[in-house]
């Protein structure tokens, strides 16, 4: 020890170091002139306008009885903005004016702060009589672990339920389209207005986000390459596949696509590849996608929704996306690299004939560690034969494989591989059943795969309408979520969802199939993904201030046992 403190005073000899405070520093010196400029930094980042953070909030009184239908006005001042700076709706003239709320049947509300600075709350009763407020601090960084009242006024209680804080003001953006998982994280697509100049003229920068839980989105990617606006005739956006993962990196396909009004009728489209590497640079470039065969564009219909659109990596450099062509989707092999992008449905005889429920049967399949592409040949729904084409990757040498429902019952949907095992929704009247099929000969020549005698017990579906009710299983932890529809499209579908938790030897149903609290009815199946065994449910609804209404992003998580949480949580966006 001695040695060791003799070293260290000699060590400062030597290199004639001083040991000071920051209190001791003269800050006519350069030193002290750093220390003056890296704390104005810091107050400038805290500070700074183009942010904004929302607090969902409950107010009650004294006893906890919430103000029903009461009226929350608030506010807030940027203390780094200098004095009489005039207020404004959105924050054009340099502060943001008055914001108010009316609270719900819980006496909740969504509150939006625009700017960094003192925040202040004021809370009347339906009666508009004044019971109470509070004041605190917003800047940039601020959690709702961080968040603390500095001071406050009255009896009433001023709950913070959540609290989302964001380096973009909300207040302009445009978009929110979750857009599905890959290699345990989920993505999301939304995009933030620039150049504002009226309601139909504007510009946008579109933006990926990426989640590891659902909840704190803490990869946020700039995509470079596009000029996304809205103007006056026509707009231009893009559609996203689902994401694939590679090893390296993640991997979309994506239509900009121009559409007219009015009806936003489909004009004309680019087709380009999004690669974004695992590391999650702050911003990628998009790519022209040149490999498509003439004639074909990835998702240009509109009445086709972006659920009609499998992409899969297959692996060996391999993907398949599914393009339209003379009016109908074809999915396709590409090679990123490759000039050669054969037409799955012309080239191998693989089926469209009905996309609602053939391009669900699109599917790789892994066994004995070699990757299989199945699609299907036939009408599997209502047949008590499946017959499929797998694609043997990567040499793609086809075999053909049939799944037996064993008559009466017929098959309801394609098999999913779940696990390690092939599972398929069947219908044996007057019930629907799940039943695995044993996956041991599916690289034999031409088998024939015949459903295991005993069904996985639990399901007591009651579900009607449409064909191919099964529409997708999120999996995560070795916990299965199996997603029911009676639309395909899911336009204002009604949903049922059933869990397994052993393995596939039984399922419960979670009920309600979706939270209604707080909540927007589904359009899009990506809004469903499993991460650490919970499922999750992604939204964003629209909340007032008094002078309009805001976007707010929130996500639902299943509990242990199933159940739905009570109250949604906000989606954080870093």
């Amino acid at each position: 020890m001695k040695r060791f403190i003799l070293l260290i005073i000699l060590s400062s000899s030597l290199f004639q170091c001083r040991i000071f405070k920051p209190s001791s520093l003269d800050p006519t010196e350069d030193l002290g002139s750093l220390q003056a400029l890296l704390r104005f930094l810091a107050l400038a980042d805290a500070f700074n306008t183009q942010s904004q953070t929302v607090v969902f909030m409950k107010f009650t009184d004294a006893n906890g009885t919430p103000y029903v239908n009461g009226i929350v006005e608030y506010s807030v001042i940027n203390e780094a903005d200098e004095n009489g700076i005039s207020v404004s709706p959105y924050g054009e003239t340099g502060n943001v004016q008055t914001y108010n709320a009316t609270l719900d049947a819980q006496g909740r509300a969504f509150l939006f702060f625009s700017e960094r600075g003192l925040a202040f709350i004021s809370l009347k009763d339906s009666g508009n009589n004044f019971k109470g407020s509070i004041t605190f601090r917003i800047y940039n960084g601020i959690t709702k672990q961080l968040y603390s009242i500095l001071s406050k006024n009255g009896d009433s209680q001023f709950i913070l339920e959540d609290l989302a804080n964001y380096r973009n003001r909300l207040a302009s953006n445009y978009t929110f389209t979750p857009v599905g998982s890959a290699n345990g994280r989920q993505f999301i697509y939304f995009e933030v207005q620039t150049n504002f100049q009226a309601t139909d003229k504007f510009s946008t920068i579109p933006y990926i986000a990426s989640s590891s839980d659902g909840e704190n989105y803490d990869q946020i990617i700039q995509i470079d390459g596009v000029n996304l606006e809205r103007n006056v005739t026509y707009e231009t956006g893009l559609e996203f596949s689902r994401p694939m993962f590679n090893g390296q990196e993640y991997v979309f396909f994506v239509s900009k696509e121009t559409r007219t009004y009015p009806g936003l009728a489909y004009s004309t489209n680019e087709n380009l590849v999004l690669r974004i590497p695992v590391f999650f640079p702050p911003s990628v470039t998009t790519l022209a996608q040149k490999k498509l065969p003439s004639g074909y564009t990835f998702f240009s219909d509109n009445s086709y929704n972006s659920w009609y659109y499998p992409a899969l990596y297959l692996g060996s450099g391999r993907y398949m996306g599914t393009a339209m062509f003379s009016g109908s989707p074809h999915p396709v092999l590409l090679q990123l690299d490759s000039d050669n992008a054969p037409d799955l449905v012309t080239d191998f005889s693989c089926s469209n004939a009905t996309p609602d429920s053939s391009l669900v049967a699109y599917q790789v399949i892994s066994h004995l560690g070699i990757n299989y592409l199945q699609c299907p040949t036939n009408a599997y729904d209502g047949q008590n034969n499946f017959v499929s084409k797998s694609l043997r990757i990567p040499d793609l040498i086809s075999n053909q494989v049939t799944f037996d429902a064993v008559s009466p019952a017929t098959f309801d949907s394609p098999t999913f591989p779940v696990g390690d095992q092939l599972v398929a929704l069947l219908f044996s009247s007057p019930n629907y059943v799940l039943n695995t099929f044993p996956i041991g000969s599916y690289s034999s020549a031409t088998p024939t795969i015949t459903k295991t005698p005993t069904p996985i017990s639990g399901i007591n579906s009651s579900i009607g309408g449409g064909s191919a009710r099964l529409r997708a299983v999120r999996s995560s932890n070795s916990i299965h979520y199996f997603l029911l529809s009676n639309m395909p499209t899911f336009s204002a579908p009604t949903i049922e969802i059933f869990r397994s938790v052993d393995g596939l030897s039984s399922v419960n149903q979670i009920i309600p199939s979706l939270p209604s609290l707080y909540s927007t009815p589904i359009s899009n199946p990506e809004q469903l993904q499993s991460t650490n065994g919970k499922l999750s449910y992604s939204y964003a609804i629209s909340a007032g201030i008094g002078i309009g209404s805001l976007p707010v992003y929130l996500t639902y998580f299943t509990r242990d046992d199933g159940s739905w949480e009570d109250l949604p949580k906000l989606i954080k966006i870093r």
